[in-house]
C-alpha cells in the first residue's frame, strides 16, 4: 500500500509541475480587460501542486503496515460506477456537449447511486448545467462544446 501511495503522490507532484509550466506559457497577470488567459490555469495548477505535495508528505510519513491491499474489497465496483459513466460522457462529448452530458451524468448518478428523490435529482441535474452555462457562456463569454444534440435543439442546425 505504501508503494502505491508514494507512486501516486509522486505522479501527482510531477503532473502539477507540468501543469504549472504549461500555465506560465500564457500571461498570468492582470491585463486591461481583466485577468490574463493563464491566470486561472496557473492558480488552479498551483493549488493542485501544493495539494500533491501535501499528499506526498502524508504518504512519506505514514506508518502503514506491509501487506495491506491498495483497494479494499468491493472498492473496484464503486470506482467503476463513477468512472465508466463519466468515460461514456467524455466519449460522447461531441454528440452531447458539456451541458447535456453533465445533465445526464448528474441525473443518472444522483438517482441510481445516490438514490435521491426526483425533485432533488431534477433540481441538481438541471441547475448545475444551467449555472455552468451562465458562468461560462454569458459572464466569461467562453463558449463550451454544446454538442450536436444541443446545437440542433437550440438552433435547428
Amino acid at each position: 500500500m505504501r508503494k502505491a501511495g508514494l507512486t501516486f503522490a509522486v505522479a501527482m507532484v510531477l503532473a502539477g509541475v507540468v501543469l504549472l509550466r504549461e500555465a506560465t506559457r500564457l500571461p498570468t497577470g492582470w491585463t486591461a480587460s481583466g485577468p490574463g488567459p493563464g491566470f486561472f490555469p496557473f492558480w488552479l495548477a498551483a493549488g493542485f501542486t501544493v495539494s500533491a505535495f501535501a499528499v506526498l508528505l502524508r504518504e512519506w510519513t505514514a506508518n502503514q503496515g506491509k501487506g495491506e491491499r491498495f483497494l479494499p474489497e468491493g472498492a473496484g465496483k464503486r470506482i467503476a460506477v463513477v468512472f465508466l459513466p463519466m468515460a461514456a460522457v467524455v466519449g460522447l462529448l461531441h454528440y452531447l456537449g458539456v451541458y447535456m452530458g453533465g445533465l445526464l451524468y448528474l441525473l443518472g448518478y444522483s438517482r441510481l447511486v445516490g438514490r435521491h428523490s426526483w425533485p432533488t435529482v431534477l433540481a441538481v441535474s438541471v441547475g448545475v448545467p444551467l449555472t455552468l452555462f451562465f458562468v461560462f457562456e454569458r459572464w466569461f463569454l467562453m463558449p463550451m462544446p454544446k454538442g450536436i444534440v444541443l446545437e440542433w435543439l437550440l438552433y435547428g442546425r
